[in-house]
């Protein structure tokens, strides 16, 4: 074993503790110290070795051989051990790992300061005492060391213990593994930073600093260490001090767990989250939005920093807030269930005015000792408003459908009736809701054989495009049993080439029939009308032509008269010539009228004289002795302007033809009225006699229509008497 040994400096001069009177050498520590069997050092205040003792040499052997002059190879710590010891004047305790080569044990390391009496320290005193060897000779501590030791290489995870300097004192096997670093290439000789490598190693991001400087653990602060190859770990580290009895801190552990497989998971969770269409939020057991998937932030509008740590009813509505409150009193009581419900949001800026509708789902657990809240939300704005035009859709079409003046009538496969519109309605009797699912209502306006009809055309290319039929007139049967002629067409509803019913459109013939009918008469009267006319200007050439001959008759029939005297043998005769001649100058006068159809002399005519007149005339005809003539005509009648001659051939004419109706026995009644707010004379004629049938009535006015026996009547009278009066503006 070498001796002990005084250390010289290297300027030759003896070494003394400052301040020492007489100036005491170093060498005086030999005689106290060089004895002991520890390890033992003593450094002046420049941390020069000033005194080593043969055990101190032996256990620095490596590091100093002979050549050392004055300064130890020893850990960067203890600059710090020594500032402690100098400044302070305290002693400090330490473990190290130190020995020759690659055999390093575990030492206890005391520094304690040397003074001379009350003064300053002027030096310190380092004494190593093998942990090893103490626990040898101690039975109890060799089992709390052997148990530390077990605890320490069995711990499942990886973790390293480092002094205040964060120079590394021990790593476990765990952490070996995980860095690809030895513990003989990193224990008392690299720091946590240089082993770890951490973006934060350095910095006053350092986890151990952090624990060191505050003195309070950190857990679950997550970094990414680099291997010794250079392979980047993620890791979830937890980081402690410790101290020694006297709680002074003397160094720090931390634990390094691998949590590559965790953020594996939290990826495919996220990457599930994210793709996604609905929205995804987790709300903490305050109501605070802990999660937002990026459907979630695009549904709220918000970026991910400014939606973290809101309530959820700031951020989704307060339907949201009290439905997750009462889920997590639920989940607090055991109670575990979801909640299901619509809600709606405003719409975001930018994106119209509708309010967004979206399907709630919600979902409590205990998660970590706290309630969470899971919410997903589905927008259902797109299909509500495709729902909304669909039903706008659907409205239009079954209006453009009822209000159809042609009949629309839809029924499926079997023969169902699904749609019977108000036009069906009208056409054929039935009420839609007669109709509407009842086939064998169907069936009576739409006989089977008729059905069965359609439908071979409708699947045949003979009659039109195949699945359609052109247009055709059928009957069908009214709900009075009335035959009721149509105009129809129809075709076949498919589905993706599959056939699922069939539509039918009819139209209502009667009115077009009737219509061509009328037509038809229309363009017979109208034939007729011109043959009147052309009758009516023969009419008027051969009427000037008998006139002429008449005028002749009658005047030497009244020459005649005169010669003969009324006395004479064949007057009677005369005056029946003179009599048939003024009735056919009659019969000429009213083909003349007929004609010429123009308005004669205008003047100022009191119709009420004009009917006294005529009543006095002819009442006192035979025609007239058994029919009663009551004139009701009204007081102050103003005038009327025309003329007097045609409408008292109306008047004639209508008594005339009362009295045929009253066939010589009855009442015929003329009243007069005015009508002030139309400035109106209004002229009734009534008859108790046989009327006319409504045949008869429709043609009363058309010249040469009459009722009358041949001979009797020329069918003039009334014609002639229409035109009067629409000349007259009645």
């Amino acid at each position: 074993m070498p001796k002990s040994t005084t250390l010289r400096p290297p300027r030759g001069e003896e070494p003394t503790l400052p301040g020492s009177p007489g100036g005491l050498s170093a060498l005086d520590f030999e005689a106290t110290l060089g004895p002991l069997p520890d390890p033992v050092l003593v450094l002046d205040p420049e941390e020069r070795v000033i005194f080593a003792n043969p055990a101190a040499l032996e256990l620095f052997e490596a590091q100093v051989g002979e050549g050392w002059q004055g300064r130890a190879s020893r850990p960067e710590s203890w600059r710090l051990w020594l500032k402690d010891v100098l400044e302070e004047g305290k002693a400090v305790h330490h473990l190290l790992s130190l020995g020759p080569g690659e055999e390093k044990t575990l030492w206890s390391v005391t520094l304690s300061p040397v003074r001379r009496g009350q003064g300053p320290p002027q030096g310190c005193l380092v004494l190593f005492r093998s942990v090893e060897a103490n626990l040898i000779t101690n039975r109890a501590v060799q089992l709390q060391q052997a148990t530390l030791i077990s605890i320490l290489e069995n711990f499942p995870t990886p973790f390293f213990l480092v002094d205040p300097a964060l120079r590394i004192t021990h790593i476990n096997a765990h952490l070996e593994r995980l860095t690809g670093y030895s513990r003989e290439e990193v224990v008392g000789r690299l720091s946590c930073g240089e082993m770890l490598n951490t973006e934060q190693c350095g910095t006053c991001d350092c986890i151990l600093k952090q624990v060191i400087e505050r003195q309070q653990p950190l857990t679950g602060v997550r970094r990414v260490v680099k291997t010794k190859d250079g392979r980047e770990i993620p890791v979830e580290i937890t980081a402690s001090l410790i101290t020694d009895q006297t709680g002074k801190v003397i160094g720090g552990f931390e634990v390094v767990r691998d949590i590559t497989p965790i953020l594996e998971a939290e990826k495919k969770v996220e990457l599930l989250a994210e793709l996604t269409r609905e929205g995804i939020f987790m709300v903490d057991e305050n109501l605070r939005v802990i999660f937002a998937n990026s459907k979630g932030l695009e549904i709220t509008g918000l970026s991910r920093e400014e939606i973290l740590g809101l309530e959820v009813g700031r951020v989704l509505s307060p339907q949201h807030q009290r439905s997750a409150a009462e889920l997590a009193d639920q989940v607090r009581q055991g109670l575990q269930f979801d909640l299901q419900f619509c809600s709606t949001l405003d719409p975001l800026e930018g994106q119209g005015e509708g309010r967004r509708v979206f399907e709630t789902n919600m979902v409590g657990a205990f998660l970590g000792g706290q309630v969470i809240i899971y919410i997903y939300l589905r927008d259902l704005s797109f299909r509500v408003q495709i729902g909304r035009e669909l039903h706008r859709t659907i409205n239009f079409l079954n209006n453009i459908i009822q209000c159809s003046v042609d009949g629309i009538v839809v029924v499926d496969r079997k023969g169902v009736p699904l749609i019977f519109n108000e036009g069906a309605e009208r056409i054929l009797g039935y009420k839609a809701e007669e109709v509407i699912g009842h086939p064998e209502v169907f069936r009576k306006f739409y006989p089977p054989a008729v059905a069965s009809e359609i439908m071979r055309r409708l699947r045949s290319s003979e009659f039109g495009p195949p699945d359609k039929l052109n247009t055709t007139q059928i009957s069908f049967i009214h709900k009075n049993g009335e035959e009721v002629p149509v105009l129809f067409s129809a075709a076949i509803i498919r589905e993706h080439g599959r056939e699922v019913g069939s539509v039918g459109i009819f139209s209502d013939l009667r009115e077009i029939l009737k219509i061509r009918r009328e037509l038809q008469l229309s363009q017979a009267q109208l034939l007729q009308a011109e043959k009147i006319a052309s009758l009516g200007r023969l009419s008027a050439g051969v009427a000037h032509e008998i006139n002429n001959p008449l005028a002749g008759i009658l005047i030497y029939a009244e020459l005649l008269q005169r010669q003969l005297g009324a006395d004479a043998p064949g007057s009677d005769y005369v005056a029946e010539i003179i009599t048939q001649t003024m009735r056919c100058q009659q019969i000429v006068q009213r083909l003349l009228e007929f004609s010429r159809q123009s308005l004669g002399q205008r003047v100022e005519v009191d119709l009420n004289q004009v009917i006294s007149r005529c009543v006095e005339l002819m009442g006192h005809q035979a025609l007239f002795h058994n029919i009663t003539i009551t004139q009701d005509l009204a007081r102050e009648l103003p005038p009327l302007i025309g003329d007097p001659g045609q409408l008292q051939q109306v008047l004639i004419n209508l008594l005339l033809n009362a009295a045929d109706a009253l066939q010589g026995q009855g009442v015929i009644t003329i009243r007069t009225s005015f009508d002030p707010p139309r400035d109106e004379v209004v002229l009734t004629f009534r008859d108790n006699g046989c009327g006319m049938t409504p045949e008869v009535k429709d043609k009363i006015f058309e010249p040469f229509f009459t009722t009358k026996p041949v001979g009797k009547g020329t069918g003039l009278g009334l014609s002639i008497l229409y035109s009067v009066i629409r000349r007259h503006g009645g």
